[in-house]
């Protein structure tokens, strides 16, 4: 009986670790890593946060800096194509331009310029990548459109 018990606990222990250690998964983070962002922005010290809207942490993925500041967002959806196509015409006047070669289609906004946002659909998957504001360096943004959309590739290639 002792060994049960003891064999009982050793298992919820390890299925607590993660959770206790503040290691978190998710489903998604084999699309992008926070390797992936360092290295795109040049940035150090990235870490994955918890989905909090109220935080502006509203994606799938959540990239922030040590501090807490949100550096980019990962949106994963699966969409039929008409959605897509219903999608994409609500968001035309937020639309600046078409890249080729990422995934099926792609598009980058706003219409001005700095550009913070890429969206991507590769077969029924929808993706999209925004970063946001940099404060220290005001009018700019963490990632700039080029390093967004070489983010965006990476994540197309593991889909």
């Amino acid at each position: 009986m002792k060994k049960i018990v003891i064999i009982g606990l050793t298992l919820t222990m390890i299925c607590w670790l993660p959770t206790l250690s503040g290691a978190q998964s998710s489903p998604y983070d084999k699309y992008l890593t926070i390797s992936d962002v360092q290295d795109a922005g040049k940035l150090t010290g990235v870490k994955i946060v918890p989905y909090n809207p109220s935080k502006g942490a509203g994606g799938n993925l959540n990239f922030a800096l040590q501090d807490g500041t949100l550096v980019l967002i990962a949106t994963f959806q699966t969409l039929q194509p008409k959605d897509y196509e219903k999608m994409k015409t609500q968001m035309k006047s937020s639309i600046k331009a078409s890249v080729p070669g990422i995934g099926d289609e792609a598009f980058t906004g706003p219409p001005a310029d700095p550009q913070y946002f890429i969206e991507f659909k590769k077969g029924t998957r929808l993706v999209s990548l925004s970063t946001f504001f940099n404060k220290a360096n005001y009018g700019q943004t963490f990632l700039n459109i080029d390093q967004l959309c070489a983010l965006a590739k990476v994540v197309a290639g593991r889909l």
